[in-house]
This record gives structure tokens, sequence and C-alpha cells, in this order.
């Protein structure tokens, strides 16, 4: 199905164009469901157990319900099976189906697809794992009710893998970029400067921290090397840097960027060179037939 591909294509150059991170989510899910002819899909962000992180159904027209409705369900959902124990414990990142990681027969008469049936009437799972280090895993989980998920559900997943891991970077460094640029201590920081930095000057600060290229952060922005150069130049002016790094570490200094921040535990946050989110609490469930919702 060529025509999935371009779609996924064409989204993925809408989602590194959007500022604003609540519309990343909505997007990627509803052309997933779409391309793999699913009814749910999860999105696992950060790292979760059994007993904490948010599961939030959401449907058409209605306000997240706050989860999936049964404990016991909602602990299925947390605990990945199979696909945490395929993935984590391997750098064998291939999309695959439930069934197909641990067989049609183990997999049908598991506790988790008999409770995913009995709560959303669905029957495979499959999942879409988004390639990184350590032991955490991250990605999608698409439901469907129907038959098994097919070797071309396969192939396309792995050739959306990278767009969508770009994807889930976009959005998190929109929201740290949010949370920095919106709170009062950021826009003190920036107005006790000598001359404060424009909003286009932000953006380029926060994309630098991550380590981005003049020309990666053209990319993300959509503004030429040169431009981006420019707005450096002001930059490096403006906080007395010679180069990148001291440029952060000034920044960090002045409260422009958040310093980092170690992990605070196996299901800590982990923080990016500025401090910058590589990842978001919770978990979120979408779909068509719980469907989504906000």
């Amino acid at each position: 199905m060529p025509d999935r591909y371009a779609r996924m294509l064409d989204l993925a150059v809408e989602v590194m164009s959007t500022e604003t991170p609540g519309l990343v989510w909505p997007l990627l899910t509803e052309e997933l469901l779409l391309a793999l002819d699913g009814e749910l899909i999860v999105v696992k962000e950060v790292p979760w157990t059994r007993d904490h992180g948010s599961v939030v159904i959401r449907s058409p027209g209605r306000a997240p319900d706050g989860g999936a409705g049964d404990d016991s369900v909602e602990a299925h959902i947390r605990s990945g099976y199979p696909f945490i124990d395929r993935y984590g414990a391997s750098s064998d990142w291939t999309p695959q189906s439930a069934a197909r990681v641990v067989g049609m027969r183990t997999w049908k008469s598991s506790p988790t697809a008999d409770a995913l049936r009995q709560a959303f009437g669905t029957h495979h799972v499959f999942g879409l794992p988004l390639p990184e280090k350590g032991p955490h895993v991250s990605g999608f989980l698409v439901h469907r009710s129907g038959g098994d998920f097919t070797r071309h559900d396969e192939r396309y997943a792995a050739r959306v893998q990278p767009l969508l891991k770009a994807a889930m970077a976009h959005r998190a460094l929109l929201t740290a970029l949010r949370a920095s640029s919106g709170s009062d201590r950021g826009r003190q920081a920036n107005h006790a400067l000598a001359a404060p930095l424009t909003p286009r000057e932000t953006n380029v600060l926060h994309l630098l921290a991550t380590g981005l290229t003049a020309e990666g952060i053209g990319r993300r922005l959509g503004i030429s090397p040169r431009t981006v150069h420019k707005h450096l130049n002001a930059l490096y002016r403006k906080l007395g840097a010679a180069d990148r790094l001291s440029a952060v570490l000034r920044a960090q200094d002045e409260g422009l960027l958040r310093r980092p921040v170690e992990p605070s535990g196996a299901d800590g946050d982990r923080r990016g060179p500025a401090g910058a989110a590589t990842g978001l609490a919770g978990m979120t469930v979408a779909g068509s037939r719980p469907s989504a919702a906000t």
C-alpha cells in the first residue's frame, strides 16, 4: 500500500513544522490506526510500571475518563507482555505482533490477550518500538479485532520507525521549550538580559542545547542554515558567549535553560544536555473504538 508511506511522509513534515506539542500524538495515532487497520493504540513515552504511570482512554467527543476502567486490564496494559521481554532484552527492534513474538497459541491463551479481548474486543496487538539506548522501551502498541498483522504491516512499520522517533523527540523538545519559556522564571530571566532574546532566538537556543547542528536546527525550524547562523551570532552576543557550549552554560546560569537532571531511579525522567525532557510523564491510550479524545 504505497499510499500509506506517502501519507506518513507528508504527516512527518506537518509534525516537524508544528510548534504545538499537543497536536503531535493525535496526528500520528490517527494515521497509524488507519495505516495498520487498528482500533486502539497505546503510546508509551517513558518508563512506567504496573503501579505507576497514567492510562487514559481517549474517544471522540468526550474527555479522558482517567483509566482503562478496570485495574486488572490497566495492569495488563502496563506489563507490556510480550513486548517488554523482547525489546527490553535485545537490540532487535523489529515491529511485530504479539502472536508473532510468542506464537499464536501462546498469545491467544495468555491472560493479557484474554483481558484485552474482554475489555476492548481486540484480538491482536502489534508492537512498534522506537529504538533507543537503555533498558526501557518506548513506542506504540496497536490493537485490532480482525486477523493478525501481516508481513506488509511489519515492513511499513519498520520504514516509518525513524519518522516516529523523530516526532517523539520533537514533541518532547516542544514541551520542554514551552515549559521553560512560558514560566515566570524564564520570562524574568530573559527580560533581565541587557538585550532579551527574541522568540526565534529562544527556539534556536533550545535546539542548540540538544546538540543539533546549524543544518539540523534549520530543518527543524524551516529556515536556512545561514539564517540559523545569524540567530546564533545574536545569541552569542547577547549571552556574552564565544561558542555553543559557553552559550548553553551561560543560558543555564541565567535561568534561560534548565540544568541537566540525572535520572531519579529506574522510573525517573531522563533529561537531555540542557535539561530538556527526553520523555514525558504518563502513558496515553487512544483509539477508534474506545478511541481518541483530547
